[in-house]
């Protein structure tokens, strides 16, 4: 599967929300932390990513849902690239995932087979979902709120990223941010670090 998404700054929160929850439901609250990792094997730089999810009960949605779930560890290989079509663009990503019981043996493996720490991230995500589509409203620590909307599919030819990018930016009107307002380079990038 591949992931077509696009990311753009949120500067009202709070109208945001109340656009989504017009259109969209509401699935849970999750904080994310991200460990990059990068190691240069047969001249060639390979990156991978740990995430540590810890989901969390929000009081910005009236009537969240209390959370029981657990804390979840994914190791996840991702292949990025960033199609521009029209003056906006897309990342269109391979993303492979593992979900693992703990990071630490991962971690110690990463280490010793030569990846280097390249960047850690935080960021609290408020998710939903509608019509094919995930959409989350993130505070990324250091960078401000961004709303994140990805759409899952079989193919990354010309047509299906061009169809699944209108579909991504009729849903961006509708959370009420311009596409003005959308962010082509990689969070890594705004926060001085590789492009992971």
């Amino acid at each position: 599967m591949y992931e077509i998404e696009l990311k753009a700054h949120v500067e009202d929160r709070k109208a945001v929300i109340k656009n989504l929850e017009r259109f969209a439901d509401f699935s849970g609250a999750i904080e994310k932390d991200d460990t990059y990792y990068s190691n240069t094997i047969n001249g060639k730089t390979v990156k991978a990513r740990i995430r540590t999810e810890t989901p969390f009960t929000t009081s910005e949605i009236q009537d969240a849902p209390q959370t029981g779930a657990q804390k979840s560890v994914i190791f996840t290989y991702k292949k990025k690239e960033v199609v521009q079509q029209d003056g906006s663009a897309v990342e269109v990503n391979d993303e492979k995932e593992l979900f693992l019981s703990e990071s630490e043996p991962f971690e110690v493996f990463l280490k010793d087979t030569g990846f280097k720490t390249t960047l850690k991230k935080h960021k609290t995500v408020l998710s939903w979902h509608y019509d094919g589509a995930h959409l989350e409203l993130c505070t990324v620590e250091r960078l401000g709120d961004f709303m994140e909307i990805e759409i899952l599919t079989e193919s990354n030819d010309e047509k299906t990223v061009s169809q699944t990018k209108e579909k991504l930016l009729k849903m961006l009107s509708k959370c009420g941010i311009s596409e003005d307002k959308i962010e082509n380079r990689y969070y890594s990038q705004m926060l001085g670090g590789e492009n992971v």
